[in-house]
């Protein structure tokens, strides 16, 4: 458990021990879920009442539905958060993998598993202070509360805050935690490999704005 720790303190160290950890991941898996069981917990008021606001502007659907409904999406984001982080984890150790053949490193899928599994850990942390601070100034929606540059944008559903919203502490922290872990399960040069990893982490974070 003491990685958990020492992965905020002295990362190349920690994920040095995780290289030989065949089941790191899978501890990691677990604390990452309980943490966005967590999250979800403390939001799920704010994310009723958005559906609730939404059923009610929906003429179509009787009053009588809306229990069942919001039962179905409390149910729903739970199960949520075990799909994506799963294959969120997976996914990101297919990319990390293709970079190793690139860079002809010497890493394993699952220790890149592993790279995806703590790295993610600097956004549980955002996660729960978000959610902590929506809890405690009593806001209406999710956005009003940011940790990230988006904070300065006053119309939450443009562009530019969900741009801005991408850069924050924690995305950061996430991303040199990628470039460390993954230099040295591949035990490649970190420059080498941060080229790489900060190119593809900007076309998949600003690139998915164009879905929106």
């Amino acid at each position: 458990m003491g990685n958990f720790f020492t992965i905020f303190s002295s990362p190349e160290m920690t994920f040095q021990r995780l290289k030989s950890n065949k089941l790191a991941w899978l501890i990691c898996l677990i604390v990452l879920m309980v943490i966005s069981f967590a999250v979800i917990y403390l939001e799920m008021p704010i994310i009723e009442q958005t559906v609730l606001d939404s059923l009610k502007s929906n003429p179509q659907i009787s009053p009588e539905n809306y229990d069942s409904i919001m039962d179905g999406n409390r149910t729903f984001s739970y199960v949520v958060v075990v799909i994506t982080s799963l294959v969120s984890l997976f996914i990101s150790g297919l990319l990390f993998m293709l970079l190793n053949l690139m860079v002809r490193g010497e890493a394993k899928y699952m220790q890149l598993v592993t790279v995806a599994a703590f790295a993610s850990l600097p956004g549980m942390i955002d996660g729960i202070l978000t959610a902590i601070l929506l809890k405690v100034t009593n806001a209406h929606a999710i956005n009003d509360i940011s940790l990230s540059l988006g904070a300065f944008i006053q119309d939450k559903g443009s562009i530019l805050f969900k741009a801005l919203s991408i850069i924050n502490p924690f995305s950061i922290w996430t991303l040199v935690l990628y470039i460390i872990g993954a230099s040295v399960m591949m035990n490649r040069p970190k420059k080498q490999v941060a080229v790489w990893i900060v190119i593809a982490w900007l076309v998949f974070s600003y690139g998915s704005l164009l879905l929106v």
